[in-house]
């Protein structure tokens, strides 16, 4: 397939591939599952299709190719896993089920459930919240950060890459919920020696700094948007 500019992150509607886009990032592209509205899949992107990076995202990109099982999709099945099993399913109220490893007619796949709103539609992510217009207030959307946060801090889960991309908004009436659909970054990270992960000390403290961040890059996007209907 040509290769095409676009935005990391699509509207919803935008087609792949003939399949309906529900997120794209850097490396993966997520669409409904045309063959159950239940579930979401997740294809890594030919590598013509990828955005730039840098020299260590490109060699975990060349390794991915000749070590499947270091991809983003096996990556990323690992950690929900690793996670459900450590805590029983006490994850399940904030982190997307991920279901297995699939093949498709648009090749292997990573299925998930899809998280609807209220309305009974995808639920969009953060992200389009904050720049796209939202029903939410910024002082919500940072009530249900800090929630997340509460979990991590509790169950000492180093989920460090707290973008607004990795997140969808769901909830009913004014009170939004958070839930996240990529927990790759609790067993893959930037760091070359993972401290992090390693000391709970370290862990807690670089888990409340990304939330913070999160909520003052909530704040800012929404900062002049006018009040909810």
């Amino acid at each position: 397939m040509t290769a095409a500019p676009h935005a990391p992150y699509p509207p919803l509607g935008a087609h792949w591939n003939g399949l309906t886009i529900l997120a794209r990032g850097a490396n993966r592209v997520c669409a409904v599952d045309p063959d159950d509205a239940g579930h979401c899949l997740k294809f890594e992107l030919p590598a013509d299709e990828r955005t730039r990076a840098g020299m260590r995202a490109r060699l975990r990109r060349g390794l991915a190719r000749l070590l499947p099982a270091l991809g983003e999709n096996a990556t990323e099945l690992r950690a929900w896993r690793r996670l459900h099993a450590r805590t029983g399913g006490g994850i399940d109220a904030w982190l997307a089920p991920c279901t297995g490893i699939v093949s498709t007619r648009w090749g292997a796949a990573l299925r998930c459930v899809l998280v609807r709103d209220a309305d009974g539609a995808p639920a969009r992510s953060l992200y389009a919240h904050l720049f796209e217009g939202s029903r939410f207030t910024a002082s919500s959307l940072c009530a249900a950060v800090d929630a997340i946060e509460r979990e991590l801090l509790a169950r000492d889960v180093p989920l460090f890459d707290l973008n607004a991309g990795n997140f969808v908004v769901t909830g009913a009436g004014m009170e939004p919920r958070l839930i996240c659909v990529d927990a790759k970054s609790t067993l893959s990270g930037k760091e070359i020696l993972p401290f992090s992960r390693w000391s709970r000390r370290l862990m807690h403290r670089k888990i409340r700094r990304r939330a913070e961040r999160l909520r003052q890059r909530i704040r800012a996007a929404l900062a002049d948007a006018p009040p909810p209907h």
